[in-house]
């Protein structure tokens, strides 16, 4: 009669701690010991500990005993005396697939001479072509051991197979889905998420996005229904994400084959010996598809470097305008962006818009915060980029924001690279910047210099003030406190100011958009191409064109803060230089 093999039964706790040491050890082997119980022929592993083997290369691995016996120890203090768990076995891994060597074996028949029942050894080699291993030796009478090739079985993966994606799962204006793992992912994730929405993406987040319910059907809705790309950011946690290797990774892999998806790979793992180079085999290696290319043959941009940041953010900003560049052209219709740097973003913002930019905005008080600008300054000019590859003739912009960002908008889209933006306001009126046939004409400018009552220092000469009001009645209280309280001093201070004191006509926006900032300009060019410190008081849209003219000065922009301890005040929060590389915004000052 033939025996039947025995079997090595390996549970959950225990396979994912061999498969996760094992993918993030790869490509040297590693190993540990085996805890558990044996029931008759078979061997039932609750436990597996890793022991590092010290000297480990590719094809051979030693385990340390010393440290064996302690951790051996640490775990079984923590047992009840009556617990039958114990030692009953080895693993290791073999990076190549191959079973149980016959170092391997020879090793095993050693340790069954010195053990009283069978013990197991367990040999995983990764990826789909490979799997488990499996040994059982024991002790026989006179010192004989009997080695037997074992059956491995564990339960199945927590995740049934995937089924087909459905219609609709892939949509040009969907959200973009960050994938990480929360350990040591979030800090990226976050600056993922706030990069992608301060350059106009709308992004999909578990810790805002994922609905009441249970966490894997409403996930699985999130990456069925209608995402238009993906970020998988791979941190060295990533090998024991479950949920990511077996779940939002398919997914998003399934999504890829779709042209209209991009997927993008944010990689933060270091190569050996150096600190800022990727490495570009390890998502393979600890997302466990090794020995398959499935994440090396994709682009991936490196994440340690802040550059890799922006690689992502210009790819996907590009992917979005490739997808909308074909309806804009057929249609000749405007660009449109949504703007805003107050309300809190969801991934439900998604609409029919081109862009949504949304700045990340302060828990509290009235002024942007300064990590809002800098995402802004870094995203900004990749935005304009965007816009500009879309070919579309106008530039539509509505939502709403602080003034100093409407004037960094309005700067990226200058008239020497844009015919026209039109900007919309909450009651949907459209403000143009070119100046309207139908413009009544009834608001004019009014230009008045500012006495300079305080001693000037010698540096004043390169810096002029102005405060440019379109409302009636200003207050001028913060502005005159601006120039009072200046280190540095003014060569030259203006008001400029509206004489109706009616509401602006926004028929009247082009022509006052233009005169405003003439006048800004003329005050510079007397004083040498002074830099302008700017505080504007009036609508946003109207910011939004004044800034389209600013091109060829350093402003910097001030925003009100209404301080009810210290009394109203404008604060500088950015330097507008529009000429130069990397801006407009090339200093955050707030």
């Amino acid at each position: 009669m033939t025996r039947s093999a025995p079997s090595i039964d390996v549970s959950v706790d225990a396979h994912e701690t061999i498969a996760s040491e094992t993918a993030k050890r790869l490509p040297l082997e590693t190993g540990g010991i085996l805890l558990g119980y044996r029931e008759k022929d078979n061997v039932v592993i609750a436990h597996a500990l890793v022991v590092d083997g010290g000297g480990a290369t590719k094809d051979r691995y030693v385990r340390d005993d010393v440290r064996a016996n302690e951790r051996l120890a640490e775990f079984l203090a923590d047992r009840a005396e009556d617990d039958p768990i114990g030692y009953v076995g080895e693993w290791h891994s073999h990076p190549a697939p191959s079973g149980p060597s016959t170092i391997d074996r020879n090793a095993m028949r050693g340790a069954a001479k010195a053990t009283d029942g069978s013990i197991a050894l367990l040999v995983l080699t990764p990826g789909d072509i490979g799997g488990y291993f499996g040994i059982i030796a024991q002790r026989q009478r006179l010192g004989r051991v009997v080695m037997r090739d074992a059956y491995v079985t564990f339960p199945p993966p927590r995740f049934g197979q995937l089924g087909p994606l459905p219609d609709g799962a892939v949509r040009g204006d969907g959200p973009v889905f960050i994938s990480y793992r929360q350990s040591d992912g979030t800090q990226q994730a976050e600056s993922f998420e706030n990069l992608l929405r301060a350059a106009g993406l709308v992004v999909w987040r578990d810790r805002v996005d994922l609905r009441p319910g249970t966490t894997t059907d409403r996930l699985e809705q999130a990456l069925t229904d209608g995402l238009s790309a993906g970020v998988l950011v791979v941190t060295p946690d990533i090998a024991d994400s479950e949920i990511v290797r077996e779940r939002e990774l398919p997914r998003l892999l399934q999504l890829d084959e779709n042209p209209a998806f991009s997927l993008c790979i944010a990689n933060k793992i270091p190569r050996q010996g150096s600190e800022s180079k990727c490495d570009y085999d390890a998502p393979d290696r600890l997302l466990r598809l090794t020995p398959a290319r499935t994440l090396a043959d994709k682009k991936q941009a490196n994440a340690l470097d802040p550059q890799g940041e922006l690689e992502i953010v210009r790819d996907l900003l590009m992917h979005r305008i490739e997808q909308r560049r074909p309806e804009i052209r057929a249609e000749n219709r405007d660009f449109t962006i949504r703007v805003q740097s107050r309300p809190a973003p969801f991934a439900v913002d998604a609409d029919d818009d081109d862009l949504h930019m949304r700045i990340k905005g302060a828990t509290e008080g009235r002024l942007p915060t300064p990590e809002g600008l800098e995402l802004l300054s870094r995203t900004l000019p990749l935005t304009g980029d965007a816009v500009f590859a879309a070919g579309a003739k106008r530039v539509r912009i509505s939502g709403g924001a602080h003034l100093s960002i409407g004037l960094a908008l309005g700067a990226v889209f200058p008239e020497t690279k844009f015919g026209n933006v039109a900007v919309h306001d909450v009651q949907n009126n459209v403000w143009e910047s070119t100046p309207a046939s139908n413009d009544p004409g009834v608001t004019e400018l009014n230009v008045e210099a500012l006495a300079i009552e305080v001693a000037q220092p010698s540096n004043a000469a390169n810096r002029v003030a102005v405060f440019a009001t379109l409302t009636a009645d200003p207050d001028l209280t913060a502005f005159e406190r601006l120039v009072r309280e200046s280190a540095h001093g003014f060569a030259s201070v203006e008001i400029v100011s509206v004489t109706n004191s009616n509401r602006i006509n926004p028929q009247e926006a082009g022509r006052l958009s233009q005169a405003v900032a003439q006048h800004v300009k003329h005050l510079s060019a007397e004083h040498g191409r002074a830099e302008v410190h700017f505080a504007f008081h009036g609508p946003f849209p109207m910011a939004v064109l004044v800034g389209r003219y600013l091109n060829t000065l350093r402003t910097i922009c001030y925003e009100w803060d209404g301080d009810t301890i210290n009394g109203p005040r404008y604060r500088p929060a950015i330097a507008l230089e529009p000429g130069v590389a990397g801006g407009p915004i090339t200093e955050v000052i707030l």
